[in-house]
């Protein structure tokens, strides 16, 4: 149901007020006879192409209609709606061949199999291109992917076209109060249709950008991209800070390099994740003081977090580059040496311990670490 709100799309803006002036236009080509075919033949065009200007918009995850440019109705850049014509007419032509062959019912059947398939076409079109949406293959694939989301496009398509046409068919004569006497409600019957037709492909687009996932399409706008710029943008700036705090801690100035790190930290709105992408970064470091320093601050957050797998490993990682690596605290030691304990890696455990006497002076954890040896001994 997410992509109902699609259809009120054609009733903003730029959309709105092309329905409304494009109506006046055909009408006023209508009244001009011959003269007005060069006029209705040039609005059609432009109101197709924008048309589907409307639907790229939509389905890039733009939920606001775009306002008519010259790029949108340059021949050069937008063909599709040609495309569309082309497919659906020579559909029509083909099947009318076989009409002798097989008879009026089955080529009623196939024109109505080729009707239900017209949003795919479109989609291809989106997707892939003209070539692409002529693959019946493709086509059923795209059906067979997201079937609740087609079947709700047409049963709304189906509804949009018949409310349009019973108000078409309802609206009353009337005139306009201009010098030029144009039926008013033959600018509205046109605005409906006009409506319609727009509808229907903010609603396509709609569905391209939600079922995005299962279809294989990639928006311009999607939050995926959102989050893979934003992460790039994050990654970049990681690069600079630690390019700063490398240069700090290469010259010598390690209270510096650390203040850079905690400013940094208390201006994030995710310090626990920095904190743990900026350990990553200076393990790699041939001196390894900087990362025994992260490490120490890291620890304890990840026993807070029950990510106790990951605070022994990155234990287990800092003894390996220098035994006398321990956490600030005591109590996170212990945690660690009862969590090598019961993991079966009596070696970390041993190695945390050694020197804990005169590591920490709280006796309660002298009396546990005391224990824990005793235990470890057996």
């Amino acid at each position: 149901m997410e992509t109902l709100k699609y259809l009120l799309i054609p009733l903003r803006g730029a959309a709105l007020v092309l329905i409304v002036v494009f109506s006046l236009l055909l009408l006023l080509a209508a009244k001009g006879g011959l003269m007005g075919l060069p006029l209705a033949l040039l609005v059609l065009s432009w109101f197709f192409k924008y048309g589907f200007a409307l639907l790229d918009k939509v389905a890039d995850g733009v939920n606001e209609p775009p306002v008519l440019s010259y790029e949108m109705v340059n021949p050069a850049n937008e063909s599709r709606p040609l495309g569309l014509l082309a497919i659906v007419s020579a559909f029509y032509f083909f099947t009318g061949m076989l009409q002798p062959l097989v008879g009026h019912e089955v080529v009623t059947v196939l024109r109505a199999i080729g009707l239900v398939l017209v949003p795919a076409i479109i989609m291809m079109q989106v997707m892939e291109g003209f070539f692409d949406s002529l693959n019946p293959i493709s086509l059923l694939r795209i059906v067979v992917r997201v079937p609740d989301s087609y079947v709700l496009i047409l049963a709304l398509l189906a509804g949009a076209w018949w409310l349009a046409t019973a108000l078409v068919t309802w609206l009353p004569a009337a005139e306009l109060p201009f010098s030029i006497s144009i039926p008013f409600p033959d600018i509205v019957r046109l605005a409906i249709l006009m409506y319609a037709w727009l509808a229907s492909f903010a609603m396509i687009g709609g569905v391209l950008f939600v079922r995005r996932a299962e279809l294989g399409f990639e928006p311009a706008h999607s939050p995926e991209r959102a989050a893979e710029k934003a992460e790039r943008e994050r990654e970049r700036e990681v690069d600079l800070l630690i390019d700063r705090i490398f240069a700090e801690w290469r010259g010598g100035a390690y209270g510096n390099a650390w203040r850079t790190i905690e400013k940094h930290l208390s201006s994030s709105a995710r310090p626990g994740d920095e904190l743990q992408t900026l350990f990553q970064r200076a393990s790699q470091w041939p001196d390894q003081r900087l990362a025994h320093r992260l490490a120490q601050e890291l620890i304890p957050q990840l026993l807070a977090a029950r990510r106790t797998g990951d605070a022994l490993k990155i234990a287990r990682m800092q003894l390996k580059a220098d035994v006398n690596f321990r956490p600030i605290k005591s109590e996170d030691t212990i945690k660690l040496i009862e969590l090598a304990r019961d993991g079966g890696d009596r070696q970390t455990a041993r190695m945390l311990l050694a020197g804990f006497a005169e590591r920490y002076e709280d006796d309660v954890a002298r009396r546990v670490a005391g224990h824990l040896a005793q235990q470890l001994e057996r």
